[in-house]
């Protein structure tokens, strides 16, 4: 009796200036095996964009004036077609076994539009150059640890370009959890997570800045929610 046939998976990968790692992040991508592969090159001046393009037919690359890391995921979601998406920012890789695992989970819960794994850093060490693994996987609010079924979307909107220089991943994560989608859950690594110099997360003022900002919003939605009608969320 022959086995239905899984849903489509779009790979989704926003690049800004990340020639030095797209390649890595593109490969273990296509290690695999999605139905889709998209690239957005958000206005790379570094040859991003062409480094994607070598990997054509199986990785499409669309290129944009440089509008932030929101505007690229939403540019590589109007882009693809699948039913099932995930991310990977480009300086990140994916590990092996990382969709089937994320496929399985949304298959044993259909009443689930995002299934999440766990994140495990990479760190380069300086003698050698290698990236090594360290500290414990964790549970994170990285849109890149996840499966989304792209109906997910329609109920909660896209990714808001109003965050700027990121946060956006936290503030749709968060209006998942306000939406009540239901959610599940592994315990396996779906992301590593490159420690580098030009993470934007380094500047450690910022990046708490930004996440308090997108905690306030987070909070004034709920408490507008029992007194008003939502906000109509960001659309495609």
């Amino acid at each position: 009796m022959p086995t239905e046939a899984r849903a489509a998976v779009a790979a989704l990968i926003p690049v800004w200036n990340g020639a030095a790692y797209l390649a890595e992040a593109i490969e273990s991508v296509l290690a695999e095996a999605p139905d889709e592969v998209v690239v957005v090159d958000d206005g790379s001046t570094d040859g991003s964009g062409e480094i994607a393009r070598r990997y054509a037919p199986r990785v499409r690359c669309v290129r944009q004036p440089n509008r932030g890391v929101a505007a690229a995921r939403n540019a590589a979601l109007r882009a693809s077609r699948s039913d099932l998406v995930a991310f990977l920012d480009a300086d990140d890789v994916w590990p092996r076994g990382r969709l089937p695992t994320l496929l399985q989970a949304l298959e044993r819960h259909p009443d689930c539009d995002i299934a999440q794994g766990r994140l495990q850093r990479l760190v380069r060490d300086a003698r050698s150059g290698a990236w090594t693994l360290v500290d414990e996987a964790w549970r994170a609010p990285n849109v890149s640890t996840a499966l989304i079924r792209r109906r997910l979307f329609s109920t909660v909107g896209v990714f808001d370009e109003r965050t700027g220089g990121g946060g956006d991943d936290v503030d749709w994560l968060l209006r998942v959890r306000e939406s009540g989608a239901r959610e599940t859950t592994v315990d396996a690594v779906t992301l590593f997570y490159r420690r580098h110099d030009a993470n934007m997360t380094n500047d450690v003022a910022t990046d708490q800045s930004r996440l308090l900002r997108v905690l306030a919003k987070s909070i004034a939605r709920r408490r507008a929610s029992a007194a008003a009608p939502a906000e109509p969320p960001p659309g495609l």
